[in-house]
């Protein structure tokens, strides 16, 4: 560089600076809604997916030990007499005002799978949680057999047993899915 040359400055003007910035703010109020809707797709998968799990494991761990495998549901917001096993006892609360002992209430689903033991007590298998089952609303449990055919008894009188997933909240664009358990012990997920 030679004395006296002005040197010359390069950078971004002003209007440049504001225009970049007007693009980045449109394409982030584009993409923050798709991204909610994509992340609430992917819970809903991912429930459904454990839920899946840890019935098939459920039914062919009946078959394989010849013996009955029961996989018990547990509502939210629901007073029980009985504990969760330790893995759903995120936000326990305890209410020991009733004559009848302690009664247990937590924030989610949770659903195990456990056979029975020798001393009575049965043996936990597998444990899951959701947040997005929306029916049914009250407790109840299926019974895999040692043929793999399913007791749905105490889910509903049709012959087969439905469990319907949803995400909570406003995410209308996202079809429930409901997971149907049949006699036969056959699991088949259905989007509406």
């Amino acid at each position: 560089m030679t004395v006296g040359d002005p040197v010359q400055q390069r950078g971004f003007t002003l209007i440049e600076l504001m225009l970049t910035l007007t693009i980045a703010s449109l394409l982030t109020m584009v993409a923050v809604p798709s991204f909610s809707t994509f992340m609430a797709r992917q819970q809903l998968a991912g429930d459904v997916n454990q839920l899946l799990s840890v019935m098939t494991f459920a039914r062919s761990e009946a078959i394989k030990q010849r013996q009955p495998i029961t996989v018990s549901f547990s509502p939210p917001d629901t007073s029980i007499s009985t504990r969760r096993p330790d893995e759903c006892r995120d936000d326990e609360q305890i209410d020991d005002s009733g004559d009848d002992g302690p009664r247990y209430v937590y924030s989610t689903w949770c659903y195990w799978a456990e056979s029975p033991g020798n001393d009575g007590e049965g043996a936990l298998m597998r444990v899951g949680q959701a947040a997005s089952i929306r029916q049914p609303d009250d407790p109840f449990s299926l019974v895999f057999k040692s043929l793999g055919d399913a007791d749905v008894s105490d889910c509903a009188d049709t012959g087969q047993c439905e469990i319907t997933l949803a995400p909570s909240g406003a995410e209308d664009a996202i079809d429930p899915v409901t997971i149907r358990v049949r006699e036969t012990g056959s699991l088949r997920k259905v989007t509406s």
